[in-house]
């Protein structure tokens, strides 16, 4: 199997863009295609699953009002019997008050008597408030109860829609997202699928996916008329036959013959002067008696389904299933040891 380096650069602005986004649910590109399918069902479950923990709470709610019911009803004898309690100890200290004493006596007494009847009066005057006032915590529940029991009965739907709507906002949000992601989507889909395809070959051959050159001091390219400072270069094939500089389109048909989509070509003529530089300053190969060996670099660009009818000058157009046999169509050039010299330059 071919030895494989880096990560593809569209995915890793995919996942940049969703992370950025605050969506971290996918692990790859699969996943996000499999959730654009079932996003319906996705959120059918999500409706489901809400109903039936509704249902639930209705069932376990009925349960639990009941009891409380029943404990609402002892919390209010208990209290009752505690006021009468109350009124009637009250009581029999008045009654037990002797005013027939001295005038001292008598005096504080009155004082006495006075207060034990305010106390009793107070309890008499207040007490259904301070009966209804001990339970007036669980009269909150009850009625909380009761409003959730009566919604349900009314408007079950609206309440499911009501506790489902965040959830069901999120996965909206999540799938606004990724369809605004397409293009990054198509574009990860079809370089991990080139992936996939070089994989197949021989472990002779080295791809390095997301292959980035920076020159410290920018390079002047002639034929474009522009300084070169970096290139990125979506994979970069090494193998015995020489280098290939693979990009790769995932585009429609109608993307292929419009006339306004920018051609990759001038990409990629720009990159093989890059890295012919690159290679030419800083990876020599003396091993022939010959003399130094040449490198060879070849441009390939990758269409997924469709590609142009035409031919064009310096790169080669290959669909994906014709892409090993025409890797495989090259001669070697270059030793093992060769090969690993320049994988441990560029890597």
């Amino acid at each position: 199997m071919a030895r494989i380096y880096g990560t593809i650069e569209s995915l890793k602005s995919l996942k940049s863009e969703l992370e950025n986004s605050g969506i971290t649910r996918f692990s790859s590109v699969k996943e996000i295609n499999d959730f654009l399918s079932s996003y319906n069902s996705e959120k059918t479950t999500i409706l489901n699953d809400t109903s039936n923990t509704l249902e639930k709470e209705y069932s376990e709610t009925c349960n639990i009002l009941e009891q409380r019911i029943q404990k609402k009803a002892e919390l209010i004898s208990l209290e009752t019997e505690k006021i009468e309690h109350q009124i009637s100890e009250l009581q029999k200290k008045i009654d037990s008050i002797d005013t027939n004493r001295n005038f001292l006596k008598r005096i504080l007494s009155s004082v006495k008597l006075y207060s034990l009847k305010k106390k009793s009066k107070h309890f008499v005057k207040n007490k259904a408030q301070l009966i209804s006032s001990s339970a007036i915590g669980i009269t909150k529940k009850i009625e909380n109860d009761e409003l959730f029991i009566n919604q349900y009965k009314t408007d079950k739907q609206f309440l499911i829609e009501k506790r489902a709507k965040s959830k069901i906002k999120e996965l909206a949000y999540t799938r606004s997202v990724v369809e605004n992601s397409r293009n990054l989507i198509s574009g990860a889909i079809g370089e991990n699928l080139v992936v996939k395809e070089i994989k197949k070959l021989p472990d002779d051959y080295v791809l390095i996916n997301d292959f980035n050159l920076r020159f410290p001091h920018p390079i002047f390219y002639k034929k474009q008329s522009q300084t070169v400072s970096s290139v990125q270069i979506d994979h970069l094939l090494i193998t015995k036959a020489g280098i290939f500089i693979i990009e790769t389109k995932n585009w429609s048909k109608s993307f292929v013959d419009s006339l306004s989509l920018r051609s990759p070509i001038e990409q990629i003529e720009r990159a093989n002067f890059a890295l012919y530089i690159y290679i030419s300053n800083n990876i020599t190969l003396n091993d022939h008696h010959w003399g130094e060996q040449q490198i060879p670099i070849r441009n390939l660009i990758v269409m997924i389904n469709h590609k142009p009818t035409g031919k064009f000058k310096y790169v080669t157009i290959k669909l994906l299933k014709e892409l090993n046999a025409y890797l495989n169509y090259f001669e070697p050039v270059l030793t093992d040891r060769q090969l690993n010299r320049i994988v441990n330059k560029l890597i």
